[in-house]
């Protein structure tokens, strides 16, 4: 292995440790803020209004962040599956056929959140979120938008890693 691949293998460990930091604090926010709400709710008759968005938010937050882990680790759902890390021409075909997909998939979303028609950055969905705000949290939209290019560009980076030394198992 190169060391340009060895970097990209590493930078894509990297960032899985912070996704999964921060998937799992989400979680255990999203649990916290589910409880207040109901004990709110239920037990004080009064619950607070930005509970059940800021649950939402970590939800959309938490679960993306997970799926890169689980694409990262070859946990994600397969029609047909082919070991990756097999020396045979399966398995060129294998890596070949998940980057196809993956950048058919992520590209034009990422596309799409960065830029708009034409490349026209007025039009891109980040800066159309960045001009709305929630209402239960008064929070700028783009904030929880950012979720979906950052993804993506996770995404990338572990299909560059996945390609270079295959996917991660945990035994």
């Amino acid at each position: 292995m190169t060391k340009a691949g060895d970097a990209v293998i590493a930078l894509s460990g990297g960032i899985d440790r912070v996704c999964l930091f921060l998937a799992k604090t989400a979680l255990v926010g999203m649990v916290c803020v589910i409880m207040l709400q109901v004990v709110s709710r239920y037990g004080l008759r009064q619950p607070p209004v930005w509970t059940e968005e800021l649950a939402r938010y970590l939800m959309v937050w938490g679960g993306l962040l997970g799926a890169t882990a689980a694409f990262r680790r070859a946990a994600d759902p397969a029609v047909v599956w082919i070991d990756e890390n097999a020396r045979d021409r399966s398995a060129l075909l294998a890596k070949l056929a998940i980057g196809l997909t993956a950048i058919i998939f992520v590209g034009p979303i990422l596309y799409y959140s960065l830029f708009g028609a034409g490349m026209d950055l007025a039009r891109s969905f980040l800066i159309r979120m960045s001009a709305r705000t929630s209402p239960g949290l008064g929070l700028n939209l783009v904030f929880i938008a950012a979720a979906i290019p950052t993804v993506c560009i996770v995404i990338l980076i572990h299909l560059a890693a996945r390609i270079v030394g295959g996917p991660i198992r945990r035994g």
